[in-house]
């Protein structure tokens, strides 16, 4: 080769072949460098987030023990109680008593009842909506532990129906006005029934009620029996009447009462309250005579008087007495004349709070027969 004096040689281009092994030697390299994670990539186990925990929320629109059902606007209370009970009857001229009806004279009697309340509630454009159902079963006489649904019913507002006390044993807005101041309560007419009714109230203190009530159970025609109510209420107590339309006796029954409160003694009242009926139907009060007639036991007047006093924070008792004037023959308007009252004492301590113990003892008495004597020792755990 001719050399040029004083230069280097000329360079050589490089070949195409190399040019091929250089990309592919930094294309080797790339995928090396990226291979370990990509392998780590594809054997990664993703676990996937769990979902969020809705907790129970408690509701306190309507008052202690209410939470809201998760994923709902609705507040729901579920309370009861159990109840054991022992007491003993001495039937010399009747053969029930307010304490132990429908059991067995001259002996002890024992009854064991559970019972649970379901309360659901929800504020709507229409008025508060709310559903009621009560789970209740009784070992003893006459029941031996059948577990049954006793009340059932719907309100919207102010309207309610369905399967519940009737209107004229009912208590009066925020006044226990059935019967008595005891558990047992003597004589009131109360009773359960398919029902259609409304209710109102104002910021002053004034109730009242319109129910249409069913006491067949099965429809007998098209005309329901009628109660109304209509009450007044303050802190010092209230007034209430009450007036009832039996359809298939054609009969009625009227009721008024009075509670007083008393000053300073939180708890402690005194109760008036009068009855009238013209027959032996669904609207009076009720009695023991009605195991002698055959009937509901009404009288044509009665009168009742109890008075609860509320000696510490944790024991109270009550007297209670009712008196019943010309006792109808039973199922009619018919009168016998016959007369009778019934009295009791009532004594209850709550130890500690939910748990309460209570005696009652109740004197019996209809015209032309002995007395009758009867009472229980019960205990009460409520939640």
């Amino acid at each position: 080769m001719k050399r040029v004096s004083g230069g280097n040689p000329k360079p050589r281009p490089p070949l195409e072949n190399d040019m091929k092994i250089r990309k592919l030697l930094v294309g080797t390299t790339a995928t090396l460098a990226f291979a370990p994670a990509a392998a780590m990539a594809a054997d990664a186990v993703v676990i996937a987030e769990p979902e969020p925990v809705e907790y129970v929320r408690v509701c306190d629109a309507f008052g202690a023990g209410f939470f809201y059902i998760p994923g709902t606007e609705t507040c729901l209370r579920i309370s009861g109680y159990v109840r054991y009970r022992v007491g003993a009857t001495s039937d010399d001229g009747l053969t029930d008593t307010p304490n132990f009806n429908g059991y067995a004279p001259d002996g002890w009697n024992k009854e064991t009842r559970a019972r649970v309340n379901i309360d659901a509630r929800q504020d709507t454009e229409w008025g508060m909506l709310r559903s009621y159902l009560r789970l209740q079963s009784t070992w003893g006489v006459p029941s031996d532990g059948a577990v049954s649904v006793d009340q059932a019913w719907i309100s919207l507002g102010g309207l309610r129906m369905g399967y519940t006390e009737s209107a004229w044993g009912d208590t009066v807005s925020g006044i226990n006005t059935t019967g008595t101041h005891s558990d047992g309560a003597l004589w009131y007419g109360d009773q359960q029934r398919h029902l259609i009714q409304y209710n109102f109230s104002t910021a002053s203190g004034l109730f009242g009620v319109i129910s249409l009530e069913d006491d067949a159970l099965s429809g007998e025609g098209y005309m329901p029996d009628i109660v109304g109510v209509l009450s007044y209420e303050q802190g010092w107590g209230g007034v209430w009447g009450r007036v009832g339309y039996d359809e298939s006796f054609d009969g009625f029954g009227a009721s008024i009462g009075l509670q007083l409160n008393v000053p300073n003694t939180t708890g402690s009242s005194l109760r008036l309250i009068g009855y009238y009926a013209d027959g032996d139907h669904v609207y009076g009060t009720g009695s023991s005579y009605g195991a002698i007639s055959g009937g509901m036991g009404n009288a044509e007047w009665a009168a009742l008087a109890s008075y609860y006093h509320q000696f510490t924070s944790t024991v109270g008792g009550s007297v209670g007495f009712e008196y019943f004037n010309d006792f109808y023959a039973g199922n009619s308007s018919v009168s016998t004349g016959l007369n009778g009252y019934v009295a009791e004492l009532s004594m209850v301590w709550e130890p500690i709070d939910n748990f309460e113990i209570r005696s009652e003892v109740t004197y019996d008495k209809v015209d032309t027969r002995d007395g009758s004597v009867g009472g229980f020792l019960s205990f009460t755990r409520s939640f």
